[in-house]
């Protein structure tokens, strides 16, 4: 069901007019930066960016074609559709050496925990936990091994139930990154509260130890619990560490969770009220007031930017970020030259028609390059 947050009359007006504008100047065969214009690609000239990552600065882009965290068919193609839109061109282009790493076999990986399973080793409320863990697993490793090689993940997903993989990866190398988690949803669920089992909703709660004590008892994800190779202990997020961005569509257990961990939310009202520009002020401030140095990870949901942009996803919400909010908020972290790695997920051709699906490709492929450094000026 579509959701319609409150707005005040001025940014409603402002919103209502752009999207209006976007709409004409694409029945038009015109353009607004959707894909319709040819547009430069120029990259930054500031050398103290991805200061985290290695010399010569070198992307690692992994695809993570993951469908099992959610009802849909489609997302699983996510990788080779910006791939096919010419990401990797661009990325060199932007001063990237560019290692294309071959898709995770999920089909092999995950039908492999399949056969293993019993029933059981079946959670009732953590669908296809089997397979999404043996994925995650998988991925996690990989993550890991790049970011130790100084390299920077670009992973390409598949649904968001990757960012178990993402995540356990990164905090297991880097185990003070600070997380940026621009989405409509909150993904902060765990199976005992979940009110659909799917695991796309889950990452966020899953590495959590105030939501889920020990991870074993979700059959596919005992490797969560493992020790980290430095002895630091499994993978964990603590809640100070996160911040979301665009926020608008949250169940109510993770409403409750959000308030009683502390942390820092910015919803659709935030940015209405504030400005973007304001609220990834305050969102940086959080993240790097106690520690300027730390690495950041910017997870990037395109369910986060309205559907008249990205129509082509699984969970679309009404009343989101435009495309330029969608832009800035990918340019203002990379200017921190804080960030070290990134992803996007959750594009799903098969959920539009072909307009639509080439929009939200077209948009991922370029909030993609704004994460590595694309520059107006």
């Amino acid at each position: 069901m579509l959701r319609y947050p409150s707005r005040k009359v001025q940014s409603y007006v402002v919103r209502q007019i752009g999207k209006r504008a976007a709409s004409s100047e694409t029945r038009a065969g015109g353009g607004a930066g959707i894909g319709n214009v040819h547009h430069q690609l120029f990259p930054t000239d500031d050398n103290s960016l991805f200061r985290h990552v290695a010399q010569p600065n070198t992307v690692s882009v992994i695809g993570a074609p993951m469908t099992y965290g959610q009802p849909f068919v489609g997302t699983d193609r996510g990788p080779e559709l910006l791939r096919e839109s010419g990401l990797l061109k661009d990325l060199s282009s932007l001063g990237w050496r560019v290692e294309d790493i071959p898709d995770l076999d999920f089909d092999a990986i995950c039908a492999e925990a399949a056969k293993n399973s019993s029933a059981c080793s079946v959670s009732p409320n953590a669908k296809h936990s089997l397979q999404v863990g043996a994925g995650c697993s998988a991925l996690a490793d990989l993550v890991e091994s790049k970011l130790r090689l100084g390299r920077f993940p670009l992973i390409l997903g598949g649904d968001h139930s990757i960012g178990i993989g993402s995540l356990a990866g990164i905090l297991r190398a880097k185990p003070q990154t600070g997380v940026i988690w621009v989405d409509a949803h909150a993904d902060l669920n765990v199976p005992s509260i979940s009110e659909s089992g799917n695991m796309h909703g889950m990452p966020l709660g899953l590495m959590m130890k105030e939501l889920i004590e020990d991870r074993r008892i979700i059959p596919g994800l005992e490797w969560l619990e493992d020790e980290s190779k430095d002895g630091s202990g499994p993978p964990r997020l603590p809640p100070d560490s996160l911040v979301y961005v665009g926020l608008r569509d949250i169940d109510q257990a993770e409403r409750r969770f959000i308030k009683q961990l502390g942390i820092k939310a910015f919803t659709m009202y935030d940015i209405d009220h504030l400005g973007i520009g304001r609220v990834m002020d305050l969102a940086l401030e959080h993240l790097m007031k106690n520690n300027p140095d730390r690495p950041l990870h910017l997870s990037y949901d395109i369910d986060a930017v309205d559907p008249v942009h990205a129509p082509a996803t699984g969970t679309a919400v009404r009343g989101g970020l435009t495309w330029r909010e969608a832009h800035f908020v990918a340019e203002y972290v990379v200017k921190t030259g804080s960030l070290a790695s990134a992803e996007i997920v959750e594009v799903n051709h098969t959920l539009s028609d072909g307009d639509g699906a080439d929009e939200t490709v077209k948009l991922g492929h370029n909030l993609v390059n704004a994460l590595c450094g694309e520059s107006i000026l």
